[in-house]
């Protein structure tokens, strides 16, 4: 059985979150890898079989990966055009993918909350960049949210405000 959220009634929510997370970890890898690669992957995902995810896990994933490389052209310009001082050839290989998920993310997945894009895309930086690199994503992801979908980072605040007034942490 399982809840409103898709997640089997016996995983923890923080087991739940990590098998997500474990999803957004193989996209990272296989676009970092994809730049080494001088044609890209030959067709399909480059992503195992028998992976060990629940199926929606599997499901983000393959969202976050197709949308990232269907949509790339204008994520890339997103990101350019609000990188002062920055091409995206000087960025780092795993800053600037980390930035095309979370674009992604908070664009084209209505269901995901503005705060939990961003989050994800940070954590993803303190595993896998320079402590550098934090800030400049979080500022990067905050003004995509701010300028090209205010109306899903207002949503997210109003979600958090509601959270805290029932006693529960925001997610």
């Amino acid at each position: 059985m399982t809840d409103s959220a898709g997640r089997p009634r016996s995983q923890s929510r923080s087991e739940w979150n990590r098998q997500l997370h474990k999803a957004r970890v193989e996209v990272l890898q296989s676009l970092f890898s994809r730049e080494f690669l001088p044609n890209g992957f030959s067709g399909g995902t480059p992503f195992s079989a028998t992976s060990q995810l629940p199926a929606i896990a599997r499901d983000l994933r393959g969202r976050i990966w197709t949308g990232v490389t269907e949509n790339r052209t204008e994520i890339d310009g997103i990101i350019q055009s609000l990188s002062l001082q920055w091409s995206l050839e000087r960025m780092g290989r795993i800053d600037r993918n980390i930035l095309r998920i979370g674009t992604y993310e908070i664009l084209h997945e209505p269901d995901i909350p503005f705060r939990v894009s961003v989050d994800e895309s940070l954590e993803l930086a303190h595993q896998f960049s320079e402590p550098e690199a934090i800030s400049f994503i979080n500022g990067i992801l905050h003004q995509v949210g701010v300028r090209l979908n205010p109306e899903k980072v207002g949503k997210g605040q109003d979600r958090s405000a509601d959270h805290e007034k029932k006693g529960e942490g925001a997610q």
